[in-house]
């Protein structure tokens, strides 16, 4: 079973009886769980310290031991005590799509959130007979009809490239990638274990009715309705896992269906090592901030001075002072004996 850390907190001062289990303070990231596997013993065998009255600083790795006064805690995976068990419940699978401002905004269209923050897309593919709404770690997941392929690895050298298809019903996938451009966003795989998500997903409103016989339904004695709480002691945040994808190209769109390619983030298309591409022109932005260029000075594309009296002022700027993105364009702002910021690449030129 799994040990939420509500229920199961290390308290200073217990007696903890042999077999019982704690966790350690989520603000230390430390997601395994700790079983007392000797009681009533102050040996040091594998001993990393005795602690007064404090949390004890519990290890990283599984079937390592940590002497707490005469308890000793031995650590172990609640995830993979699950996967282990003749007969596990069933897996779920949950889908997060984080979309960034700086890499997903799609103008004109102006970004949703005011403050520049991400915008979250969750949703489960319905499996294992789940249709409801889902809840894991607070948040929620709705069921939106959805395929997912591709997500196995081969011992071939070559990395998965899983796919991603949405019903387009009334094209609202189609008017989604009107307001956001998809192509590079993080899509993260979260599995789990149903024993493992919220306790709130068991929560069962009955209502009363008195066609109903007895044995079907509950009232109190007023015919009242009677709120069913299941409780699920086994709601664990921390037991999960997570693969992140990124999505690389839109490779089917039609009235019925979205499909979305989805690649790991080395493998992206348009993402080459090195990040430059070696070309004759320089890349930067005339007078940002890699250029740096800030004389008085201005000159044509063809680099040709511009005298004070035929310069065209806009708005505070000259406007026919352009950059010929040169290697000559360069040395005629800054000069010829220091270093240039010039972006391109000296020499190179493309062929037709």
């Amino acid at each position: 079973m799994a040990y939420p850390y509500v229920e199961h907190k290390w308290i200073a001062g217990e007696t903890y009886n042999l077999g019982e289990v704690v966790r350690a303070n989520p603000a230390k990231d430390n997601t395994l769980a700790f079983k007392c596997v000797k009681a009533g013993t102050t040996d040091t065998l594998d001993a990393y310290a005795t602690f007064a009255n404090q949390e004890p600083s519990f290890p990283l790795k599984i079937t390592q031991r940590l002497i707490d006064g005469t308890c000793t805690w031995e650590a172990f995976e609640p995830l993979a005590e699950e996967l282990l068990r003749l007969a596990p419940t069933a897996i779920i699978d949950l889908f997060k799509i984080i979309l960034k401002k700086s890499i997903n905004e799609q103008p004109p269209v102006p970004w949703p959130n005011s403050d520049g923050s991400d915008v979250e897309l969750r949703y489960h593919a319905g499996k294992n007979g789940l249709t409801e709404n889902i809840k894991f770690d607070t948040e929620t997941y709705p069921a939106v009809p959805v395929e997912v392929d591709g997500f196995e690895f081969s011992a071939r050298g070559t990395l998965p490239r899983p796919t991603l298809r949405v019903a387009n019903v009334n094209n609202a996938i189609t008017l989604l990638m009107g307001q956001y451009n998809p192509l590079g966003a993080k899509v993260q795989r979260i599995r789990t274990f149903a024993k493992f998500i919220d306790t709130t997903n068991f929560n069962q409103q009955v209502p009363f009715a008195s066609e109903l016989d007895v044995d079907d339904a509950l009232a109190t004695e007023g015919g009242d309705s009677l709120v069913m709480q299941t409780d699920n002691d086994t709601a664990d945040p921390n037991a999960k896992i997570v693969e992140t994808w990124y999505i690389d190209r839109v490779s089917g769109e039609n009235q019925q269906f979205v499909e979305f390619e989805l690649a790991p983030k080395i493998d992206l298309i348009n993402i080459s090592l090195p990040r430059r591409t070696i070309e004759e022109f320089c890349p930067w932005k005339y007078k940002g901030e890699e250029c740096g260029y800030e004389d008085s000075k201005c000159f044509t594309v063809n680099d040709v001075r511009i005298p004070n009296d035929q310069k065209i002022i806009e708005n505070g700027e000259v406007v026919n002072d352009i950059c010929g993105k040169r290697l000559s364009s360069c040395q005629k702002r800054f000069g010829t004996d220091v270093d240039l910021p010039y972006g391109g690449f000296y020499g190179a030129r493309l062929q037709a």
